[in-house]
């Protein structure tokens, strides 16, 4: 999942601020047991994408951390059943990972979420505190008032070698870009994606990313690069693999990800973003 998607993500769940838990079910192996009731909600946050959802429990002030990975999400109830549990399909009672109860008549109910932990809020950095300068700080929903571009250059070049559009991915460097926005800034920089990032100018890249996915976040564009926001017109390379590209008319190449840590599928064309 992409940053603004997460950023849109808390945007939602700080619409519950200042409501109690009134039932907790928490089903996922880090938290089962943990008991939430009377918890008065406050903010979501996020940084990169990970999201911190905040909330106060007699005197404690606590975070529910969560991480969506690729199919995790968090979803407003409004129906329930007779004994008050949010009312589910039977499909996606198997997906449950957690399902809070709120006074307003709400649940918030989060469904395949992979990464879910409850720590005091003083503890934030435990989970965060390894990622490097989020690309939407700035936002309302971000935890950073500002966006450090020296510090994001100089974790992106800690290894010089590294291929860019993995550089982009390690959320150690940046957060907040996943694979669509790394592949699609290769192609708008016009460079080939294995780049080595240090022969990369990045702070004129990152510009160009945070203006983007800032658009994306704002004017709820979805993460169109091209302007179009049609299906099949809204990316530049993305999910055109032997297609023409937009700008040349060369056919576009795919590479599906390796085994590195940080590879992904990856589009490319071969005449705008030649290979050294």
């Amino acid at each position: 999942m992409e940053g603004d998607a997460v950023h849109r993500i808390a945007a939602r769940l700080s619409t519950l601020a200042g409501t109690t838990v009134v039932r907790a079910d928490l089903r996922h192996p880090a938290v089962a047991g943990s008991d939430l009731r009377g918890a008065r909600l406050a903010e979501t946050r996020a940084h990169g994408k990970h999201l911190l959802t905040r909330m106060e429990r007699d005197g404690r002030h606590l975070t529910l951390h969560s991480h969506l990975r690729l199919d995790g999400s968090w979803t407003l109830i409004r129906k329930h059943r007779d004994d008050g549990r949010p009312a589910l399909p039977g499909h996606l009672v198997p997906k449950l990972r957690a399902a809070l109860t709120l006074d307003s008549g709400v649940s918030l109910v989060g469904l395949g979420v992979p990464v879910l932990e409850l720590l005091e809020t003083r503890d934030e950095h435990r989970v965060v505190g390894h990622l490097g300068p989020d690309v939407l700080a700035g936002q309302p929903t971000a935890t950073q008032a500002e966006f450090d571009t020296a510090e994001a250059v100089r974790r992106l070049r800690r290894d010089p070698s590294t291929p860019l559009v993995e550089a982009l991915l390690d959320q150690r460097g940046v957060a907040g870009f996943g694979n669509l926005w790394a592949v699609e800034l290769c192609f708008l920089r016009g460079r080939w994606p294995w780049t080595p990032v240090g022969d990369v100018e990045l702070e004129p890249l990152l510009a160009l990313g945070r203006r983007m996915i800032t658009h994306s976040l704002e004017h709820g564009t979805g993460m169109t690069t091209t302007g179009v926001r049609r299906r099949g017109e809204n990316h530049w390379v993305t999910g055109r693999s032997n297609r023409p590209c937009r700008r040349c008319g060369t056919l576009v190449r795919f590479r599906p990800a390796t085994g590195a840590t940080h590879a992904r599928e990856v589009w490319w064309c071969p005449s705008c973003q030649p290979a050294p």
